[in-house]
């Protein structure tokens, strides 16, 4: 009979054994766990200890670190795990007033009885009888312990060996997750290095010079166009990828870096795998071995192909800035100078030093008021972007005009940080134009206004005056005048006139306006007038000046009478035509009377306007019909080949009656009827039928100008209506050319802005006709970047003058500078023509050459594209 000394000992080899079994197993198990797998792996061998022990439940705790408020991990082994798992949450929460059991390495057995109340804090908590607890302290967890939970009190303390295997295998567990931790955050540290490495176009390398083999990283395989998995390459695949241009260089540096076992920083060109070219910044360091030999290089290279680009366009940028002529300032968002360009200081004479980190409102002059300036800022916040003519100051306290452009620079977050103004110095250009408008709007012999002048103000009292009020025109013409030019000489007529001028506008009030319309017609237009007797004095004082002799500088004193008509706003019209022709027509009644008084217009007159209502109904008629409308064509005639190159698209109406009748008798009947857009619609719709079918004949490339007036073209629908005839005629659009006046580009409205982008993108070509007729403003020429300047007839024929001649060759010149296309109009004589190829006019047309002739009289000029 064995007795119960030796059973025990028995009892205890036999769960040795059993335990050594488990562990062996669980140790061959756990070489082979992975991240995923581990704690299922565990699980099983806690499973089996349990059942080994006979004890209830098992755990394994994974303690957080003491800083943090993790609840913790653990591992469970149980019937019934749930519960389990409540229990040992509501155990690892309160761990500091047990944890420290888990410091000492000793393993501990105790049941209810304990005494210790961090153990009696144990039991309650996992609401068992008896607990072993096997503490444990690893390296990426705070240490831990594994439990075994009994629910009686009936097994035995175990043995020694049993103590210490179990206690094997809870260091053998931490093991594993400390092991499996590792390797964790050197995956995720290597993957956060590839990266890192994309992000910023850098690849790593390590060169072994013993065995001839380059590592390579993931980037620097992408950065050469290299499978990404490659990871080896040699010295030879380097230099093959190398720019040939750059070999030689890199391979010396190298070999004597080598050679010296220094450090090198190089930049260099490849050619990868793709044939693209790119430019790399590398960087590496020598590795030597105890006697100074090199035996490794390693280094980093990084794709800088881009950068380069970058500071390429920035060098180019800065040379534009220090060579364009435009004035260039930054400032920061509280408008401080940042930066300038060398035109800045030409323009504004202030240095860079004198202005830098200064207020830009150092260049501010009193000609904007603070409305001005926050208008200005106001249309910088909505659309980032302001345009527009500002007065400033320049350093020596003169005051000019510049055309500035501001432009807001936004960061990523849409905030402004900059302003960047582009100036130009428009001082030269206001000279030009007062020049131009002088010589353009004032009679040179008198001073005087002219008619263009005159029509303006005219327009302008018209527009501005208030109801009720009524403006008068005097119509003077000198009687017989002509014949002291032929009897006496041109010089003499020349004193009378500016004599008589003097009279006049020493005479009447300086708001009056006194005109000179040519020869010896002058127009006076008086403002604000109290009824007919009011401008029956006015008459009757002009009269009186006439009774005066005039000295024409020849010996002897001279008398002359003058005809007048008067007319007046807005009893006998209320357009500027109407009044010039009202007033016209009276002066001749006057002439016809007997000369030497004044006649005012009378319904008795009014013939020609019952004459123009009729022919305004017959020409809506004549659009609605078709057919009666036709294009004639005016040759234009290049100076150098005389060779015809365009045609100016005129419109005729052939009447069904009258026969042809001229544009200057029905064109005012259309424009008082509102009827100009319909009939430039017709005349681009004829003109397009005709383009079509001189292209498909195979005629040489034409420019057909066609006249568009100015409602059409700033009512906007323009572009969409050629956009249509060029699609419905399948015309090349370089033929067509459109011809406004000067006064369709006055306003840059979004409509007139939308127009000329939109001519421009379909290939339309843009001429101001009568250049010099109106405003003259060289600003707007440079804002729409027309393509040509006409020049109009009242020049051309005046080219027997000074003036004309003055006025002609001055357009001339600035179209140049411009590098716009000249083209007079009108030429009608030989010493006209010559004088227009002596100063370099490219194109002309008029009567010298032809008169406008219908489409089938232009054969002669019509030749084959490849003639």
């Amino acid at each position: 009979m064995i007795d119960p000394s030796t059973r025990q000992l028995n009892a205890h080899a036999a769960l040795e054994q059993q335990l050594q079994t488990v562990l062996d197993h669980a140790t061959r198990v756990f070489l082979t766990s992975g991240h995923e797998t581990v704690e299922a792996d565990i699980a099983t061998a806690l499973k089996h200890l349990r059942k080994r022990l006979r004890a209830t439940d098992a755990a394994l705790l994974l303690c957080p670190p003491a800083d943090t408020r993790e609840e913790g991990r653990f591992v469970l082994s149980a019937q019934q795990t749930e519960p389990l798992g409540v229990r040992v949450r509501q155990l690892l929460q309160q761990r500091e007033q047990w944890c420290h059991l888990v410091l000492r390495p000793a393993v501990r057995q105790f049941a209810t009885e304990t005494e210790l109340e961090a153990e009696q804090c144990v039991l309650t908590a996992l609401q068992a009888q008896q607990v072993i607890l096997v503490p444990v302290v690893g390296r990426q967890v705070d240490g831990g312990c594994l439990l075994f939970i009994f629910q009686n009190t009936q097994s035995e303390a175990l043995s020694r060996a049993c103590l210490q295997l179990l206690s094997t295998f809870a260091h053998l567990c931490y093991l594993m997750v400390d092991r499996l931790g590792v390797m964790e955050q050197l995956s995720q540290r290597e993957q956060l290095l590839r990266r890192t490495e994309k992000l910023a176009s850098i690849g790593s390398w390590f060169d072994d010079l013993v065995s001839g083999q380059i590592t390579i990283s993931e980037q620097t395989a992408r950065i050469f166009g290299l499978d990404e998995d490659q990871r080896l390459v040699t010295i030879d695949d380097f230099y093959r990828h190398l720019h040939p241009d750059d070999r030689q260089r890199v391979r010396h540096e190298l070999h004597d870096s080598v050679r010296r076992g220094e450090a090198t920083d190089l930049t260099y060109r490849i050619i990868d795998q793709h044939g693209r070219q790119r430019t790399l910044h590398g960087m590496a360091e020598v590795i030597t071995d105890d006697s100074g030999q090199a035996i490794a290089r390693y280094g980093s290279l990084q794709d800088i192909t881009e950068q380069e680009v970058r500071e390429r366009h920035l060098l180019q940028a800065a040379k534009v800035l220090e060579s364009t002529n435009e004035g260039v300032v930054v400032t920061d968002a509280n408008g401080m100078i940042e930066a300038i360009n060398p035109a800045f200081s030409r323009i504004t004479g202030y240095d860079e030093s004198e202005v830098l980190q200064h207020s830009i409102a150092v260049l501010k002059s009193s000609r904007h008021d603070a409305r001005f300036y926050q208008d200005m800022l106001r249309q910088l916040s909505i659309t980032g972007q302001w345009r527009g003519e500002v007065w400033n100051r320049r350093r020596s306290g003169e005051i000019f005009p510049q055309w500035l452009t501001i432009t807001a620079v936004q960061d990523g977050l849409g905030k402004t940080g900059n302003y960047v103004g582009v100036f130009t110095d428009m001082s030269s250009q206001r000279r030009s134009e007062q020049q131009l408008e002088q010589l353009s709007h004032y009679d040179s012999l008198t001073n005087l206004p002219n008619r263009r002048l005159l029509i303006q103000r005219l327009q302008h009292a018209i527009e501005h005056g208030h109801d009720g009020q009524q403006l008068a025109l005097i119509a003077i013409d000198l009687d017989h005048f002509k014949h002291i030019n032929d009897s006496l000489g041109h010089p003499a007529g020349d004193r009378l006139l500016k004599q008589f001028a003097q009279r006049l506008r020493r005479r009447l009030r300086d708001s009056d306006t006194v005109a000179r319309q040519g020869g010896d017609d002058f127009m006076v237009m008086i403002e604000q007038v109290q009824g007919r007797e009011y401008v029956a004095k006015i008459a009757d004082i002009i009269k009186r000046l006439l009774c005066q002799p005039f000295d024409l500088g020849i010996g002897q004193e001279l008398m002359i009478g003058a005809s007048m008509g008067i007319t007046l706003y807005p009893d006998d019209g209320n357009s500027v035509t109407q009044l010039l022709s009202n007033a016209d027509v009276a002066m001749y009644r006057a002439k016809q009377r007997g000369r030497n008084h004044y006649q005012f217009y009378s319904n008795e007159m009014t013939r020609a306007a019952s004459d123009r209502l009729e022919l305004g109904s017959q020409l809506r008629h004549a659009l609605q019909r078709g057919g009666q409308l036709q294009l004639y064509y005016q040759p234009q005639v290049c100076m150098a080949s005389n060779r015809v190159v365009g045609l100016e698209a005129l419109m005729r109406w052939q009447h069904p009656d009258d026969g042809i009748i001229a544009p200057g008798r029905f064109l005012p009947v259309a424009e008082d009827n509102g009827l100009m857009p319909e009939l430039d619609t017709c005349a681009l719709t004829l003109a397009c039928q005709q383009i079509a079918h001189w292209q498909q004949r195979g005629v040489r490339p034409l420019t057909v100008a066609v006249n568009i007036t100015q409602p059409t073209f700033v009512a906007g629908g323009l572009v969409e209506t050629l956009s249509l005839l060029l699609q419905r005629y399948r015309i090349d659009s370089s033929w067509l050319e459109l011809e406004i006046t000067e006064g369709a580009l006055l306003e840059p409205t979004p409509a007139v802005l939308g127009t000329i982008a939109g001519l421009k993108e379909l290939g339309i070509s843009l001429a101001v006709d009568d250049f010099g007729t109106g405003y003259s403003s060289l600003a707007y020429l440079h804002r729409y970047k027309v393509d040509k300047l006409k020049i109009d007839r009242s020049f051309v024929t005046g080219l027997a003058e000074d003036d004309g001649r003055v006025i002609t060759s001055t357009i001339i010149n600035m179209a140049k500078g411009l590098g716009l296309q000249v083209l007079a109009e009108g030429v009608e004589c030989e010493q006209q023509l010559m004088f227009l190829r002596d100063h370099h006019c490219e194109v002309y047309q008029g009567f010298l050459f032809s008169q406008p002739v219908p489409v089938h009289q232009l054969q002669p000029w019509l030749l084959p594209a490849t003639g």
